[in-house]
């Protein structure tokens, strides 16, 4: 991955002075107006025990759109074309729709799709590399300003411009892990790819 701009990894100066972590996150975060690739994702109990392990495809352009596709344990289809969420479940011959922001409201999603600057709605501190950091990556622990969302600290891990590992811990002790791999920076997008109709023979649930 290639370095073109200081401003957007921590070498941000003003009259001399280091740039502060959320200062040093937006730059790369604000960046990335969109990525693809794919994910594992595994959520673990309070003692660390895994309670579920999933793996898929992911596509995202800010603000508001992404095409989030779990391939196994199960087969799953989560579409936001910026105004309503589709959840497409194939098995079930299902779909369910629901109006973006009452769907996306504090979940890891509005994070993810989001183009604000993150100062807005968390403190955000620097974290050290450690034990289970991905290797050569920056992070960042933020923890929301309000207790309204659903975890009480999400860790944003980088490297470079793209995320590698976000972990959002919630108020019972436990995780969620996703972790990215083969991302792709900024891709040119073909103009349908955040579109969904409901397939024929599917019954819809949700809003209208």
């Amino acid at each position: 991955m290639f370095r073109p701009l200081a401003t957007l990894f921590g070498l941000v100066f003003s009259a001399g002075v280091l740039a502060t972590p959320v200062e040093d996150l937006d730059a790369r975060w604000q960046g990335l107006k969109g990525f693809e690739g794919q994910f594992t994702q595994t959520q673990r109990d309070y003692d660390g025990t895994v309670l579920s392990e999933s793996t898929g495809t992911l596509a995202l352009s800010r603000p508001g759109r992404f095409h989030w596709a779990y391939e196994t344990p199960y087969v799953q289809t989560i579409v936001a074309d910026g105004e309503i969420v589709w959840v497409h479940d194939p098995d079930l011959k299902q779909v369910t729709r629901r109006p973006a922001d009452a769907a996306l409201d504090g979940t890891p999603a509005a994070l993810l799709a989001s183009g604000e600057s993150l100062g807005k709605g968390f403190e955000v501190l620097a974290l050290t590399t450690g034990e289970g950091a991905p290797t050569d990556a920056d992070g960042w622990r933020l923890t929301p300003l309000t207790s309204e969302g659903e975890f009480e600290r999400i860790d944003v891990w980088m490297r470079g411009n793209v995320p590698v590992l976000l972990t959002f811990s919630d108020p019972l002790g436990g995780t969620t892990d996703v972790r990215f791999d083969d991302i792709k920076g900024n891709p040119r997008f073909a103009r349908d790819r955040f579109d969904f109709t409901p397939p024929r023979g599917h019954t819809v649930i949700g809003d209208d």
